[in-house]
C-alpha cells in the first residue's frame, strides 16, 4: 500500500522526520509530497526543501520525495496511493486535519486519511519555530534533522 505525507516542509523538522519514519514502517511505500502554495513564498526554495527531505530520508528505501501544486487527492490518484498520513500535535491540529480529511473524502472517497499522534518530544516542534530560530541566529539543532544541519550552516 502506498501512502503520502504532504506538507510544505519549509524546512523539514525532527517532527516530520519521526512521522515519516513511522509511516515508512506501516506502508510499503511513502511519498513525501512537498505541496506548492501559489499564495506563499517559501523561506527555503522548493529545490532546497526537496534536497533536505531527500537527505533526511536517504536511508529509507521505501520513501521518495516529490513536489505537487494541485489537490493532494489528485496526486494520490495519479500515483496509485490510497492513504494520506498526517501528524497531529494537539486538539487544534486534530480539528483542522479532521475537517481536511472530510473534504478529501468528498473529493476522493477511495483515499483514506490516517492521523498519527505526534510523539510528545516532538509536539512543540514546527517549521515556523525552526525558521524563527534560523532568522534569529539561534541553534536549530533541537528542531531539525541531523542530516541537514550542515546544509543549514550549523
Amino acid at each position: 500500500m502506498k501512502a503520502i505525507c504532504c506538507g510544505s516542509f519549509d524546512p523539514v523538522t525532527k517532527g516530520h522526520e519521526d512521522l515519516i519514519r513511522r509511516a515508512s514502517r506501516l506502508f510499503e511505500e511513502v511519498v513525501v509530497l512537498i505541496a506548492r502554495n501559489p499564495d506563499k513564498t517559501g523561506f527555503f526554495p522548493e529545490e532546497t526543501r526537496r534536497r533536505f527531505c531527500e537527505k533526511t530520508f536517504a536511508d529509507l528505501k521505501n520513501v521518495s520525495v516529490d513536489v505537487w501544486d494541485g489537490p493532494v487527492v489528485d496526486y494520490a490518484r495519479r500515483v496509485g496511493a490510497s492513504v494520506l498520513v498526517k501528524g497531529v500535535r494537539g486538539s487544534a491540529d486534530l480539528e483542522y486535519e479532521q475537517n481536511l480529511a472530510e473534504i478529501n473524502r468528498l473529493l476522493a472517497p477511495e483515499i483514506e486519511t490516517v492521523l498519527l499522534p505526534t510523539r510528545p518530544q516532538f509536539a512543540a516542534i514546527s517549521s515556523t519555530y525552526a525558521r524563527a530560530f534560523l532568522t534569529g541566529g539561534k541553534d536549530p539543532s533541537a528542531l531539525l534533522p541531523e542530516a541537514i544541519l550542515n546544509d543549514i550552516g550549523n
